[in-house]
């Protein structure tokens, strides 16, 4: 394993695999904490290697030092359980087996996994080496050790719990840069390495930098265009990177995001990151029948990719918004249900769920459902901000305070807290809304909408300074101009459509949309 100062992680793996080794093997590559300390106490071998921005290279130097018959390689970031070291070593003395694919569990927000199947553990063998600065592999190298030593890979179907990318330990090791900065440097030595393309995309949509988003996939396409369609044909990671470049640059323009999509799918293994993408832009373009059609694939594949959201939520949903469209709001609560099934916390489709029993059955059809979903998987933040969520989109503001409340904390942060502050203001309470929303400032961006508002309504200037794109601030400013509606206070609207001059540069459909509620 590599580690650099992990002395707050390594209590947790050292105790997690305790029984499965013969033989710790640790490269420190810099810490200047006590790692090197806390593993050397756990009877770890611990080899001291500098750091040259190369994973591979760091990865290679354990090979050099292990002497044992089977290598297995983790991270101080992830976790195993009694029974992967009992499956695992099981597989160990089975001579006909030469290597080991592990079932890696990434957690995700609101209780969503992302498992895939990763090549962790082979035959000690000294031709055997890792490639790639970053994302390192050695698969082929271990392909052909299986082939020579006429022995087959298997699985470990017992999960490797991975916790290093969870945002905020990620953000506290400067994951971000670090990554960045090497495929950057990957790239610049090889601009056909789309492995590395796509892992820039992949990190510009986890850090949500919808500027790297679109600069990558610009970078990415052009070389695309040149190298030529057959590049990917058979990568199994073709059709995530087609679908990456799509939403980074075809967001909002469905026809070419269409001629994109359809003109990259012979070419690339299917996958439900690339269903999923073009079945947002059919949907967009009113191709209902197609949309649906993208839909039903992503629930076809299954657990083929290991991403219950784009297997078995998120098409589910789509699903139901189609349904929606042809105005059949039972069709469309089976498809909820069906999505809350695979994944219980989900906060869209229990908005999706509160909102469609609010609508269909009232009040009290609404309250058994919360009461049920309750008694079979617990209460959680995410049913409060639904139940919540829903009741102030469909007017009912009065009822929707409380949830928000309970979702929000105390003290209240979070969008539930955002959300709150909305409800606030619909509810008359503009003081209250105005405090709240101004404490939300430093971590909710689309807080600085409702400022704006606040003082538009007050008639003073604004001075705030913004990181969202205009698709977010649109998005977000319709969010408090909604609530100011629900409010019913015809003084606030005449004073907000007065002074909503000041910005309509920024927001020119703000007047029409004004008058058209007033």
């Amino acid at each position: 394993m590599i580690v650099k100062n992990e002395a707050e992680m390594a209590p947790g793996f050292i105790e997690s695999v305790r029984g499965l080794w013969d033989e710790l093997l640790v490269v420190d590559t810099g810490s200047t904490d006590n790692t090197v300390e806390l593993f050397e106490a756990a009877g770890a071998k611990v080899v001291r290697h500098a750091w040259a921005d190369d994973f591979a290279d760091a990865r290679n130097v354990s090979l050099a030092n292990a002497t044992k018959d089977w290598v297995l390689v983790l991270d101080a970031d992830e976790r195993v359980s009694p029974a992967f070291v009992q499956e695992f070593m099981a597989r160990c003395d089975d001579p006909t087996v030469g290597a080991l694919t592990v079932r890696m569990s990434n957690p995700l927000p609101y209780g969503h996994r992302r498992e895939s199947w990763v090549l962790r553990a082979f035959r000690r063998d000294d031709t055997i080496h890792f490639r790639h600065a970053i994302h390192e592999d050695c698969s082929s190298d271990v392909a052909r050790m299986l082939f020579k030593s006429k022995t087959t890979i298997e699985r470990v179907e017992a999960p490797v719990e991975h916790l290093g990318y969870v945002r905020s330990r990620a953000a506290s090791k400067e994951k971000k840069q670090r990554d960045l900065a090497l495929l950057q440097k990957c790239l610049a030595a090889n601009p056909n390495d789309f492995y590395a393309h796509l892992k820039v995309l992949e990190l510009a949509r986890f850090w949500r930098d919808s500027v790297l988003w679109r600069e990558g996939a610009q970078v990415a396409i052009d070389r695309l265009e040149q190298a030529g369609p057959e590049v990917l044909r058979g990568m199994p990671w073709g059709g995530e990177l087609i679908a990456l470049i799509a939403e980074g640059l075809f967001r909002t323009n469905g026809p070419a995001g269409l001629l994109f999509l359809d003109r990259w799918e012979p070419m690339v293994v299917p996958g439900a990151p690339f269903f999923h993408r073009r079945a947002q832009h059919h949907e967009a373009n009113g191709n209902y029948e197609e949309a649906a059609k993208d839909f039903s694939r992503c629930l076809e594949l299954g657990e083929l990719l290991g991403d219950h959201q784009l297997t078995g939520v998120r098409p589910r949903l789509g699903l139901a918004r189609l349904a929606l469209m042809r105005s059949a709001p039972l069709e469309a609560l089976e498809h909820v249900d069906a999505a809350l099934e695979v994944q219980p916390r989900d906060p869209e489709a229990l908005v999706a769920a509160a909102a469609l029993r609010l609508q269909l059955e009232g009040t009290g059809g609404l309250n058994a459902w919360v009461a049920a979903h309750e008694l079979r998987h617990g209460d959680s933040p995410e049913l409060s901000w639904a139940v919540g969520d829903a009741a102030l989109t469909l007017g009912h503001v009065a009822q929707s305070i409380a949830p928000l409340r309970r979702a929000a904390g105390v003290p209240p942060s979070g969008p539930a807290a955002l959300r709150l502050a909305q409800a606030l203001l619909a509810d008359g309470q503009l003081k209250s809304a105005e405090q709240l929303t101004r404490s939300l400032l430093s971590s909710e961006p689309e807080a600085g909408l409702g400022v704006l508002v606040f003082d538009l309504l007050q008639g003073q200037d604004t001075a705030l300074e913004l990181d969202l794109t205009p698709e977010t601030a649109h998005a977000a400013m319709k969010h408090w101009v909604d609530a100011l509606v629900k409010s019913k206070n015809l003084e606030w609207l005449t004073t907000m459509r007065r002074n909503a001059i000041a910005v309509g540069e920024v927001f020119p459909w703000l007047d029409d949309y004004l008058r058209r509620a007033g």
